[in-house]
């Protein structure tokens, strides 16, 4: 009794690694598409990290690719074993370009963004620069001296030569 106790609990240990197992295994695309459902990348951190979760997926769907592939020649119906491998490996990178694309569009619309606000402080620094900077042509020389608390020169007749005094 006490052995069939262990034995049973032992098929339950195994059965439950089995299941584990297989839960593990569970397809590294499935995995990133419950990780990152559309539309839910939504900060630059969570664009970046599916970003560097791509590589590694794609990795597994060549290798599950590949590993398919190679039982598939061990089959008499081979054609379409490699079909449905070619299938499978098609709709899994759907899943990964999905993410993927979703990422670099908001890493490009937040450097879009970024760019703009640049721009947009040049701008201002560059106005700020343009108040303060006297301006040297026409009227606006000859006015803007006065204005600004500096006495502006006595003007002279044409002819008359002040350096001689």
């Amino acid at each position: 009794m006490n052995l069939t106790r262990i034995n049973g609990k032992l098929w339950i240990a195994v059965l439950a690694l089995g299941l584990g197992a297989s839960a593990l295994a569970q397809e590294a695309d499935e995995v990133l598409a419950d990780e990152f459902p559309p539309q839910s990348i939504t900060t630059v951190e969570r664009a970046n990290a599916a970003l560097k979760r791509v590589p590694g997926v794609r990795a597994a769907i060549a290798k599950r690719t590949q590993s398919e592939k190679t039982d598939c020649y061990q089959r008499f119906f081979t054609t379409a074993c490699l079909n449905t491998a070619q299938e499978r490996e098609r709709k899994s990178n759907k899943v990964v370009r999905r993410v993927e694309v979703e990422a670099n569009a908001l890493l490009r619309k937040e450097k879009a963004a970024e760019r703009d606000r640049a721009v947009a402080q040049r701008e201002e620094r560059a106005a700020q620069q343009r108040a303060k900077a006297i301006s040297i042509t026409g009227a606006a020389r000859e006015s803007e001296p006065a204005e600004a608390g500096t006495e502006a020169a006595p003007a002279t007749a044409p002819g008359s030569d002040d350096s001689r005094r």
